[in-house]
Order: structure tokens, then C-alpha cells, then sequence
């Protein structure tokens, strides 16, 4: 059964990557949260809601997702966060999208929860509907407009992402080509993401590199975290490896 969190929605807007690039460029930089908010609002005052000012328009709730993917996070988040940060300082512009993957399937749930059902469709059928994958939502978090709503908001961030194509018929989309992920420690990261999102301390370590929630992405193998990475591998009965958060 889901928590409270787990149920809630949230991700209520399409949210597109330079935006998240700006948010978290900006917080790597020790802007405020108020100087970002309002270096946002001038970004996207052309953009979404123009010639509007009402707090809760277009732009008033993508600017609320933006800063709780990256800003204000909840403290359990900070630390998750902080790394990210520190990666992001390092990593080419190209491998920013799995810290964005990551840090917004931990902010909302509900994003992780459509990664998975979307990356289970594309694993057995090539392909993923809108139409089935709404309604598989809707069998999760019940009979709401909102639900709907939201699916369709975290599909169109997965096409601007540049993570599904489209494909002839409408409102179904196949996987662009994954991104194989060769930095060791975003490999890390991204596990430790992975397994808070999912409210986890441990899973089969198969399992999670082969997780449908990151579909767009492709571990290497043999995964041997660093000795500081947070993650610990030891085997459970006689050839099940697994992978715990320290």
C-alpha cells in the first residue's frame, strides 16, 4: 500500500530540461532560494503564462516543481541532493539528464511510478501507449482527473527529454536509443536514487540494474561500488547478490 507521499500527485506541469539545467546550475552556484525563484520567473515569463502573474498559473506551478526537484528538497533529499550537485560541476552538459532523472523520480513518486509502468510496456512490446499507461495509472491512483492530467504532463517531459520517440500511430512512442552510463559515480548515485524512490534500503542487485523505473539507461557490468559510495554488495543464499544503502 502506498504512504501518503507515494499518493500524492504533484507533478502537475511539463517540465523541460533547460529548465532544470538553469535550477540546478544555479543552486551549484550558492544562489538563494529566493534569487533563483525569481531568476525563474523572469526566464519563463515569456515562455509560460505571458502577461500573467497569478501564483498558481503555468508558471507559478512548473517554477513550484523546478524548486522541489532541486531547491527545496526535503531533508531526507539533501544529502541525495548535494551529490548531485557535486556531479554536476564535473559531468559533460549530456550526462545531466540521469541527475534530473533521478532527483525528479525522488521529489515526486508519481514520475517514478510512470517510468516504471512505461519501461515495463517498452521491455515486453517495443512500444508505449498514452492510452494504456493512463490506464494503468488510473488502476494505481484511483478514478481522478488528475491522474490523467499528470501521466500525459510526465510522457511529454519523456519526449522533450529526448527519451521516447515518437512513432506513427498517435500518442504511442518507442525507446530512443539508451544512454550507457560509464561515470562510476553517477552510476552510484543514480543506485542510491533508484532505491529511495522506490522506499527500499536493499534490493537483488540484478534487479535494480536492470530496473524498467530507469529505462533510459543502460549500468555497466559487473557494478562494483566504491568503498565510499554509500552502497554495500554482499550475497544472500548461495548466488543472490544484493545492494544495500549504508
Amino acid at each position: 500500500m502506498k504512504n501518503n507521499r507515494d499518493n500524492q500527485i504533484g507533478y502537475n506541469r511539463q517540465v523541460r530540461l533547460e529548465w532544470l539545467d538553469l535550477t540546478s546550475s544555479m543552486m551549484a552556484s550558492g544562489r538563494s532560494t529566493q534569487e533563483i525563484k525569481d531568476a525563474l520567473e523572469l526566464f519563463l515569463q515569456e515562455q509560460l503564462s505571458v502577461g500573467s502573474n497569478a501564483v498558481r498559473g503555468s508558471r507559478g506551478k512548473t517554477i513550484s516543481i523546478l524548486l522541489s526537484i532541486w531547491v527545496t528538497v526535503p531533508k531526507h533529499l539533501i544529502e541525495l541532493r548535494n551529490e548531485a550537485l557535486s556531479l554536476l560541476k564535473r559531468l559533460s552538459t549530456s550526462e545531466h539528464i540521469v541527475l534530473h532523472w533521478g532527483m525528479t523520480m525522488t521529489a515526486y513518486p508519481f514520475f517514478g511510478v510512470v517510468a516504471e509502468s512505461a519501461g515495463r510496456m517498452l521491455n515486453l512490446q517495443g512500444s508505449v501507449a498514452t492510452v494504456m499507461l493512463k490506464n494503468r495509472m488510473r488502476e494505481l491512483y484511483g478514478e481522478r482527473q488528475q491522474v490523467a492530467r499528470s501521466t500525459r504532463y510526465v510522457m511529454d517531459s519523456f519526449t522533450h527529454w529526448g527519451v521516447l520517440n515518437d512513432m506513427s500511430e498517435r500518442g504511442v512512442y518507442r525507446l530512443s536509443a539508451s544512454k550507457s552510463l560509464i561515470d562510476q559515480q553517477l552510476q552510484e548515485w543514480l543506485m542510491k536514487a533508484l532505491l529511495i524512490s522506490e522506499g527500499k534500503n536493499i534490493a537483488p542487485l540484478k534487479t535494480v540494474l536492470r530496473s524498467p523505473r530507469l529505462f533510459p539507461f543502460q549500468f555497466e557490468e559487473p557494478f562494483i561500488p566504491g568503498q565510499h559510495s554509500g552502497l554495500e554488495l554482499f550475497r544472500q543464499g548461495l548466488n543472490e547478490e544484493m545492494v544495500m544503502l549504508k
